[in-house]
């Protein structure tokens, strides 16, 4: 639980400096009426120590923030207001670094990853959707073919390979990628709305050479983004720090004034070990309301 009783020696000072205050009236009070001080001396005098003794506190104040760094009321800042150091609900902070980069997931973050539905339109009923899925998608093989290390027929051969028995029917599904990604309309008004606000817009995807080219409206906003990296030209894919290093290296952006949004844990996880900020994309309210809790505000 959070203590937000006032530090003792910040109490003892306000009350001294009281102390002193009545102390003044009172003196003079007395020497008012007993004729020692005139009235209007008295008033005068009553009237420099309201204005003074405030003054001392402060600077007094003023010199314990300057040795030890802390907030008072005598801070530039007193109350934080111009700090982004927000924390959000998956435990970042942005220790006063200000976002400057947003950086994008693709799959299920600025389109949607509907490999199901790309296989139903095919004709697949519902249990070979999920076989060809588990030959597939669900495999360690779909990351090779993300990296990019493969041709289509190499990597077919590897889905194959994981369920034999329907061969022709993984070799039917995947003679064309048309279809299994789905244009999200929120994405480019989002990027553009980013970019008018002053951040740099950078994706960072495991993706295939295959998927993006015959999804050709994936360059509405891949030409409207400041850069990134599609993990099949690279040969390398998240979560391996290497591509986060290499992101950062090559579109020159430090990692605490970056923002990563990405639909799997693993992957902010590792982002977060290297020094960005991470949100696990949910709903767009969600990460809207994240993305406020760390400074960045767009139309």
């Amino acid at each position: 639980m959070e203590n937000n009783k006032t530090p003792m020696f910040k109490r003892v000072l306000a009350i001294l400096g009281i102390v002193l205050l009545l102390g003044v009236y009172v003196v003079f009070f007395i020497q008012a009426v007993f004729g020692k001080t005139g009235p209007g001396s008295a008033f005068a005098a009553c009237a420099a120590a309201t204005v003074a003794i405030p003054i001392l506190v402060w600077l007094i104040l003023w010199v314990y923030t300057a040795l030890t760094g802390k907030r008072t009321v005598a801070s530039a800042d007193p109350y934080g207001r111009f700090e982004s150091d927000s924390v959000s609900d998956s435990g970042d902070k942005s220790e006063g670094k200000k976002i400057s980069t947003v950086v994008f997931d693709i799959g299920n973050v600025l389109v949607d990853f509907c490999w199901e539905d790309f296989l139903r339109n095919k004709g697949f009923p519902e249990e070979m959707v999920q076989r060809i899925g588990d030959a597939s998608v669900r495999t360690d093989e779909w990351n090779e073919f993300d990296r990019g290390v493969l041709d289509t027929k190499g990597i077919v051969d590897g889905f194959v390979k994981n369920d034999p028995s329907i061969e022709k029917e993984i070799r039917d599904a995947f003679s064309d990628f048309s279809g299994l990604l789905r244009k999200r309309e929120r994405t480019l008004p989002w990027i553009k709305s980013l970019k008018e606000n002053g951040y740099k817009v950078l994706v960072l995807s495991n993706f295939s050479k295959q998927a993006l080219e015959a999804n050709p409206f994936m360059n509405e906003f891949l030409d409207e983004v400041d850069g990134g990296i599609l993990s099949y030209r690279d040969k390398v894919i998240k979560p391996d720090p290497a591509i986060f290093n290499l992101l950062t290296e090559r579109n020159h952006v430090n990692p605490e004034e970056c923002v990563f949004i990405d639909d799997t844990e693993k992957n902010i996880a590792a982002a977060k070990a290297l020094g960005f900020n991470g949100i696990v994309f949910k709903n767009y309210e969600q990460v809207d309301s994240e993305l406020n809790r760390l400074g960045v505000c767009w139309n």
